[in-house]
């Protein structure tokens, strides 16, 4: 439809708020499509396509119906109009069979009368059969003659109420007898009462009536439109047989003619009073914001649920065994070997980066490759969960019409499901950092392993003394400080300063182990945010935008 409304822009004069209205209720119908009720918004598409049509047709013609009843006289008023004897008159009834149309001017009408589904049609072009200026006037006018909307032909009232939904006016023609027909205004006019301005009421064989009973018919007919939502009606008593009222129906639609706008206020019309029917389902409340606050209650929620806690005390917990195992005394750090990894035993250990890389985009059936072994969420866990997502749901449904409050709902339950294998999936996801070793340990690692061996020399040094005593064998001289031999500060040095770098490892380990903890927690809850946004707080924030797209568009179509 966009593409129809850019493409007649050009065509039609003064048609850019009947088209700025036309591309309103398209947006409006889009942004409500699967939550407002399917038929109203298939009425809307009709309008839109209907009015697409119709701009792209010449807008200097202006289509001008005439309905009414068996007996109304309509088409003998048709033919005073013309002043050419086109419709049959009679009794019978039906009298009008098929829509005939009468066409002033030179402006091409087929391809309008064709999409009318106009068969019968008569062009009353200059200085033909009508020579003088009142001709003139009427240049630009198509006007039809509708059969008898209460036929006794199915047929017959199909083709006036497709009509009725096409023409630019309508006058509507009654009779003394029948303009207190109920099927005329529960079947036409109170649908059409939003129509009132492309709408004129003839009371027809006002010669029958005296002038005091004509001021009563009026009255009360005047009344009866009232009663059905139409105010300021214009109508017009006529006699098709002496010609009274002719001149005050021939300069209404001489105006309607000239001014050029019977269409667009017609399309406009039309837009509006679907417009009103889906704002009464749409709602006009502020939009419902959400806090983040609460987005930050439900990601502490979901932490809980998927082990976050859980998983940061075994990060803590493996740094600083593979700190003691990289940087402890080389007799000792061994023993650290015998003690299983923290996240080794919650299958964390084993996904590498480029792992992590791919399950970013893990689909569901992939799901169960990215496993842990963490604990279930407990049921208290699964109600905090429950209770934020909860919480979260009133509050962007707060206010909202029905319709808008329950697709709000749908869209966030469809988004919970899988939410549990997202947390598990988002957990594995993370990077822990098992697999970066800081620099120092290295460098601890290298002075550990130096004072090992200063130790080992001086022991060995010590021990070959042993071994000449023991064989009886004259003991080489030792070096000495100060009376101290080099082997035994070796020994008793090496093992003293190990131990010294040992400890002190293990209190920057200790502050290692926190700093990768708490960087491991920031990184899951930020893994845990865009699972908390793509499960819940986007496909709520997608309907509230679809909301505030549909109400501030259906402003603009019923502006």
């Amino acid at each position: 439809m966009t593409g129809i409304v850019e493409a007649v822009k050009g065509l039609v004069r003064g048609s850019a708020d009947v088209l700025t209205k036309i591309e309103a209720l398209q947006d409006a119908a889009a942004a409500g499509r699967g939550r407002l009720d399917p038929v109203v918004l298939s009425e809307a598409a009709q309008i839109v396509d209907r009015a697409g049509q119709r701009l792209k047709m010449s807008g200097e013609l202006t289509v001008v119906a005439l309905a009414g009843a068996t007996g109304s006289g309509k088409s003998s008023l048709f033919n005073a109009i013309t002043e050419l004897d086109l419709a049959a008159v009679g009794v019978r009834r039906p009298t009008t069979s098929m829509p005939l149309a009468c066409v002033w001017g030179d402006e091409p009408a087929g391809e309008l009368l064709n999409w009318l589904g106009i068969p019968r049609r008569h062009q009353v072009a200059h200085r033909s059969s009508l020579e003088d200026a009142r001709s003139e006037e009427l240049d630009g006018l198509v006007l039809l003659d509708l059969p008898d909307h209460d036929s006794t032909e199915m047929e017959h009232r199909l083709i006036v109420d497709r009509l009725v939904e096409l023409v630019d006016a309508l006058i509507w023609v009654v009779d003394p007898q029948k303009y207190a027909d109920a099927a005329l205004h529960n079947r036409y006019l109170k649908p059409l009462s939003s129509h009132a301005g492309v709408m004129i009421f003839v009371l027809n064989h006002a010669d029958e009536l005296s002038d005091e009973e004509r001021k009563t018919c009026m009255s009360d007919f005047t009344r009866l439109l009232k009663a059905d939502g139409i105010t300021n009606a214009v109508i017009v008593a006529t006699s098709a047989t002496t010609g009274d009222g002719l001149d005050d129906l021939r300069t209404l639609m001489v105006k309607r003619v000239k001014d050029k706008k019977a269409a667009r206020e017609r399309l406009g019309a039309d837009v509006e009073r679907v417009a009103d029917r889906m704002a009464a389902q749409c709602g006009e409340a502020k939009t419902p914001a959400l806090d983040k606050a609460d987005t930050a209650t439900l990601v502490d929620a979901l932490a809980e649920a998927a082990g976050v806690p859980v998983v940061v005390d075994a990060v803590r917990r493996s740094y600083l065994q593979r700190a003691r195992g990289a940087t402890g005394w080389p007799v000792t750090k061994w023993l650290v070997r015998f003690k299983p990894d923290p996240l080794r035993r919650l299958h964390l250990d084993r996904v590498p980066k480029d792992r992590r890389r791919e399950l970013r985009r893990t689909t569901a059936e992939e799901v169960t490759l990215a496993r842990t072994s963490l604990p279930a969420a407990t049921p208290v866990q699964r109600a905090r969960v429950d209770t934020a997502v909860r919480n979260i749901t009133t509050k962007a449904a707060a206010g909202l019409s029905r319709p808008w409050a329950d697709s709000v709902r749908s869209a966030i339950r469809r988004g919970e499901e899988g939410l549990s294998d997202e947390l598990d999936t988002a957990v594995a996801r993370t990077d822990l950092g098992a697999e970066r070793v800081p620099r120092w340990w290295s460098a601890a690692r290298f002075v550990q392993w130096a004072l090992f061996l200063v130790a080992l020399g001086g022991a060995l040094w010590l021990g070959s003394l042993i071994g000449f005593a023991y064989l009886q064998l004259d003991q080489p001289s030792l070096p000495e400080w100060q009376g101290i031999p080099y082997a035994t500060i070796m020994l008793i040095g090496g093992v003293v300063l190990g131990v010294l770098v040992a400890v002190t490892c293990r209190l920057f380990a200790a502050v290692g182990a926190k700093r990768r903890a708490s960087a491991v927690d920031k990184a899951m809850r930020a893994e845990l945010a865009t699972v908390a946004d793509s499960h819940v707080i986007n496909p709520a924030l997608a309907e509230l935008d679809a909301y505030s797209t549909c109400r501030d568009n259906l402003s603009k179509a019923r502006s």
